[in-house]
């Protein structure tokens, strides 16, 4: 579920911090500048990161910005849901997802499904690596060089119930699968996330 406060995009590109989503700031409509975002907002070290490493040291080719989207497990409530994907793309800006080693797994599944996700850059990737992404993406084009392991529908149909508040029982009695099916994917889940959803959904309350 996407909160009010996670709904909003903010451009990071100078000190206004104009408004690009819900609601487009009249400012920026004027702005010859494309825009550039990290959503959700709050993350003020990724946002800095992500000035000083990508948007300083590199030139977007492109008429159109992007949104790098913050894939840390604070923030899974909202990316399990796929609607963040539609939400974003209506801003007409590029989507490039920035993920932590546990949310590898959600990110690798989601940018085969949607290509309005153009890239995704992992938290050890080195500044070479990172250096070769952002040039590819800058230039249009979609960098799906996969790492890790990857949810399958059933894993990603989980966890979107699991952190929509949903208990097994109830995913079972909706979902036409077994319960042994059920408790054998949970388990590849939570492999694939590296801890138990317990502790994801302690860990986010």
């Amino acid at each position: 579920m996407i909160s009010s406060s996670q709904n909003v995009v903010r451009c990071i590109s100078c000190e206004l911090s104009c408004q690009l989503f819900p609601d487009n700031a009249v400012r920026s409509q004027y702005c010859d500048n494309a825009s550039f975002a990290v959503w959700p907002v709050g993350n003020h070290f990724l946002e800095m990161a992500v000035q000083d490493k990508i948007l300083r040291r590199n030139k977007n080719h492109l008429s159109r910005g992007f949104i790098f989207v913050d894939f840390s497990i604070y923030n899974l409530r909202a990316l399990a849901d796929p609607q963040w994907i539609d939400r974003l793309a209506i801003t007409n800006m590029n989507i490039v997802i920035i993920t932590d080693r546990k949310l590898e797994a959600l990110a690798n599944y989601l940018i085969a499904q949607y290509s309005e996700i153009k890239g995704i850059i992992y938290s050890d990737d080195s500044d070479i690596i990172l250096q070769e992404k952002i040039n590819h993406i800058f230039s249009g084009r979609r960098v799906f060089s996969r790492r890790g392991n990857i949810l399958n529908a059933v894993e990603f149909m989980l966890l979107n119930r699991f952190m929509s508040g949903k208990c097994l029982q109830e995913i079972i009695k909706t979902n036409s699968i077994n319960v042994k099916q059920i408790y054998v994917h949970k388990v590849r889940l939570e492999r694939k996330l590296g801890t138990s959803i317990h502790k994801v959904l302690v860990s986010i309350l």
